[in-house]
């Protein structure tokens, strides 16, 4: 029988050859990396590991930065170079390896076929000077050398954008606190909106008359044509509040009343000669079916002597009188659209309840805004039964104390002459606010009028909020009440941007994993590693032809430039010198 070991040696594998073969083919493979040297496949995968983790660690150190405060100059510039160097070093590492993937896929082409002396000059200095690329037609025929010495020295690129994902910015911060605001209350007894006076029994409060600390804020909130500066604040704030107070509502006037107003102002014109173009008073006695021409040629309309609806059983009332087309805003004539036609507003006092949006920022610009919800008419009395410190009644007084400096603002007249001069009356908002002027040129009545209701509201809400909140003589109402608020202010902070810094150093990962992949390659298609060290090179150059070459004593010193008999020799290295060179003499 035959022994195992002779039915082993029969033995073939799937394709048909003997088992011997393919072992001995397996030992040849072996022996042909045995020159592969662990030091280039290890530093190409260490320094790429290397410059990843870098990259890690820069993108987790501005994440850990990002949103802090930069506090001070010398911590930005401390975070500055540390982002720096980061990004140095990864552009290190990534460059460390594919220059070692350069050297092997160097030798893959020296391997390969012979090279003049300028080309192999060029391929073992390009990575330390960049002016060899200026040899196209060298780089022309080895792309893939070129394409991994270029990746090398563009890396640094990634190193001017990286550090600048981390900057200082000022950020908006938001807070919320507690807001203690000054108040001037409606119920509360105070002389800063009217005088009042107090029966003998006690049980009785009298209205007298507005007091002068609801005159000035009402002058300057005219001025203004807005509200009165609050509370100032070293930062952005934004709070809102809720309360009640005094509003008024204007529409046109009922034709009823309008009616009466009409018939008596021109009895005024013709017996003065005169045009009304505007004409505000308030419910007084000598208004109603009986009115006539005297009522508005009497002092109390024409000096504003009686500002404050006594009369009226409802809400409290101004009526405004306008016949303004056909005016500039200056009050001069001018053409106008339409028909001159005159009409009229009613003005009447509510209680209302307001929701009041104030900004006030770090600058002293402020914006304050308020939407109002009607309530029930207020009328203006006379007296009113109870004492001043009851909230009620002072509530009653001071409401109608801000109805009467209101009529103060708008009662008396403007009229023109026959000659065109013009005579205004007592009307304070249109003499301080020319804003407040109810012509426009090219409007039509009704839109001057619908303008002019809007405005009377709106100026009536800002006498009130003043009144209630801004600051007057410089300072806040003595009363106080507590809401919340949103504080906004400015800090420097540090911001990233990750996706820039992951974009730039993703595309240099990218382009150094391909060239470490190609030095990878080149290391398996050598079956050894190589360096351009000296030594290396002295090791593969070692030929007879070579040193008579270079016997003159001035080429040994190796000094610059390079002879030309030198430059134009063709060397083969490697594997491609064992092929039989041509009978050229430049052949070595």
């Amino acid at each position: 029988m035959r022994s195992k070991a002779n039915i082993a040696k029969q033995k073939v594998d799937m394709s048909g050859k003997p088992a011997v073969d393919v072992v001995v083919k397996e030992v040849r493979d072996m022996q042909r990396f045995s020159h592969i040297h662990w030091r280039a496949p290890t530093i190409m995968g260490a320094s790429y590991l290397c410059g990843f983790i870098v990259i890690g660690v820069h993108h987790g150190f501005y994440l850990l930065m990002n949103g802090e405060p930069a506090s001070s100059a010398l911590l930005q510039s401390w975070v500055n170079r540390a982002g720096t160097a980061l990004a140095f070093l990864a552009r290190l590492c990534l460059a460390i390896g594919t220059s070692v993937a350069y050297d092997q896929w160097m030798w893959v082409d020296l391997h390969a076929k012979p090279h003049d002396m300028r080309s192999l000059d060029a391929m073992f200095s390009v990575l330390g000077n960049s002016f060899e690329f200026l040899h196209f037609r060298i780089w022309s025929r080895k792309p893939a050398l070129a394409f991994i010495a270029a990746v090398t020295w563009l890396l640094p690129i990634s190193a001017v954008f990286t550090p600048g994902t981390l900057s200082v910015q000022a950020v908006l911060q938001s807070n919320n606190e507690s807001l203690r605001i000054g108040e001037r209350a409606y119920t509360t007894n105070s002389d800063l909106y009217c005088g009042y006076g107090t029966d003998p029994d006690g049980n009785t409060t009298s209205y007298v008359e507005l007091a002068t600390g609801l005159f000035v804020p009402t002058m300057g909130t005219v001025l203004n044509n807005g509200v009165l500066p609050v509370q100032p604040s070293t930062t952005n704030l934004t709070y809102h509040l809720q309360f009640y107070a005094p509003a008024v509502t204007c529409n046109q006037s009922s034709d009823e009343d309008f009616q009466l107003a009409k018939g008596a102002i021109l009895e005024y014109e013709n017996s003065t000669s005169t045009k009304v173009f505007y004409m505000g008073w308030v419910p007084q006695p000598g208004w109603g079916p009986v009115v006539n021409g005297s009522f508005f040629a009497s002092d109390d309309v024409q000096l504003g002597n009686t500002r404050l609806d006594l009369v009226s059983q409802d809400a409290a009332r101004v009526f405004i009188y306008l016949n303004t087309t056909g005016y500039d805003s200056s009050g001069n004539p001018t053409p106008f659209s339409g028909t001159s036609s005159a009409q009229m507003i009613t003005c009447a006092l509510y209680n209302a309840s307001y929701d009041a949006s104030f900004e006030v920022n770090s600058t002293g610009t402020q914006q304050v805004t308020a939407s109002t919800k009607f309530q029930n008419w207020m009328p203006a009395l006379e007296t009113v039964p109870g004492v001043a410190q009851t909230s009620l009644v002072s509530r009653q007084m001071n409401m109608q104390a801000v109805m009467d400096v209101f009529g103060m603002m708008l009662v008396g007249p403007i009229t023109f002459g026959l000659d065109g001069s013009r005579s205004i009356t007592s009307v304070y908002a249109l003499q301080l606010n020319q804003q407040m002027y109810p012509a426009q040129v090219g409007e039509d009545q009704t839109t001057l009028t619908q303008r002019q209701l809007l405005r009377n509201e709106a100026m009536f809400q800002n006498i009130t909020l003043s009144m209630l909140f801004g600051l007057v003589n410089g300072q806040p109402g003595e009363d106080s009440l507590t809401t919340p608020a949103v504080s906004q202010y400015f800090e420097s902070q540090f911001v990233y941007e990750p996706r820039t810094l992951l974009i730039a150093y993703g595309v240099s990962v990218l382009f150094a994993l391909v060239c470490i992949l190609m030095g990878v390659h080149a290391l398996l298609h050598n079956g050894a590693s190589y360096t351009n060290s000296f030594s290396t090179i002295v090791r593969v150059t070692r030929d007879p032809a070579l040193s008579r070459l270079i016997a003159d004593e001035g080429d040994l010193q190796g000094a610059e430039p390079v002879p030309k008999h030198v430059r134009r020799v063709v060397l083969r290295l490697g594997r491609s010198a064992k092929v039989l060179p041509s009978n050229s003499p430049a052949w070595i």
